[in-house]
């Protein structure tokens, strides 16, 4: 039987990750790939395919389908939620017609309550963990162009079916997919979550670049005070962060672009809808729940939801 995988969205995550995984098993005769799009993308990709142009170089990927009713595809065996993470619950809805007992849901999305919802409505299915590391961008509906300085998406379980967590790295690995399954997961997912929780909080907040941010003794110190806040309410929860998180976050920030912006610093200004409630409000809410003061989140949360 194939192995039948489909991804959820074909912007800069999803559509890099599924153009991969479409270009490399276009002609494969035990995987197939299926691109659950909308609009304008998926008219584009139903006509020319999806187009990438990655650092590794340029390719169109064709998927075996691409749909926005999941109900045409069928039961898959994976599917990589890669949306926005402001309405999983609507999202997850839509495709329930293609998510059977034995479908894995693995998603990579920012923020670390994604997960537990999607959890919440598939009691039943194995819900993973991911997390991405990746620089990739809609240049058009159905154009993604790949920026990274060496991507990497993780993924695992802890309490995954071993047998089912190592067939889908091996489909990576075959695809020569950066993408990698880590014991660790959570922990990493947690690392990844202190970087862009606080990094997109204080660059929408200011509407400052990454340069700027680093630069500017005032917002510097606002980072500070929202790691530090962060590290709390992590510990309060009982999640282990990587020692030395915080200096790993500003690193990370220095090897970047000094005019690089966040995706939700991009959101405010286009006046699009925003991530704010999973990456700086779920801070907000925990805090408040565990007694952790968290005053700059909240400060900046107030400010943000005015906007």
């Amino acid at each position: 039987m194939k192995t039948r995988i489909a991804i959820v969205g074909t912007g800069g995550v999803g559509g890099f990750l599924g153009g991969l995984l479409a270009s490399y098993y276009e002609q494969s005769e035990s995987v197939e790939v299926y691109f659950i799009s909308r609009g304008a993308a998926l008219a584009r990709i139903r006509k020319e395919g999806l187009r990438v142009d990655a650092q590794s170089g340029s390719f169109v990927a064709r998927p075996t389908l691409a749909t926005d009713r999941a109900e045409e595809i069928g039961t898959m065996d994976y599917v990589l939620y890669c949306t926005k993470a402001y309405d999983v619950e609507g999202g997850i809805h839509q495709i329930l017609p293609c998510i059977g007992p034995q479908t894995v849901v693995l998603p990579f999305l920012n923020g670390v309550d994604s997960r537990e919802k999607i959890h919440r409505m598939l009691p039943a299915n194995e819900v993973w963990y991911g997390c991405v590391y990746v620089v990739a961008y809609i240049v058009e509906p159905g154009h993604i162009v790949e920026q990274t300085n060496g991507y990497r998406y993780f993924f695992g379980s802890p309490d995954g079916t071993p047998e089912k967590l190592q067939h889908l790295s091996d489909l990576f690995t075959a695809a020569g997919i950066g993408a990698y399954l880590k014991p660790d997961i959570v922990r990493r997912v947690w690392d990844k979550f202190t970087y862009i929780s606080t990094v997109a909080t204080v660059t929408s907040y200011t509407d400052k670049t990454y340069g700027e941010v680093l630069s500017t003794p005032e917002y510097r110190g606002w980072l500070d005070a929202l790691l530090v806040e962060f590290q709390q309410v992590a510990a309060a929860k009982g999640r282990e962060l990587s020692p030395g998180v915080a200096d790993a976050v500003i690193a990370q920030m220095a090897r970047i672009p000094g005019d690089t912006t966040t995706s939700m610093q991009r959101d405010f200004r286009a006046g699009r809808q925003t991530e704010l409630e999973s990456l700086t409000g779920y801070i907000v809410r925990e805090g408040e729940r565990l007694g952790v003061p968290v005053p700059t989140y909240r400060m900046m949360y107030d400010s943000l939801l005015k906007r």
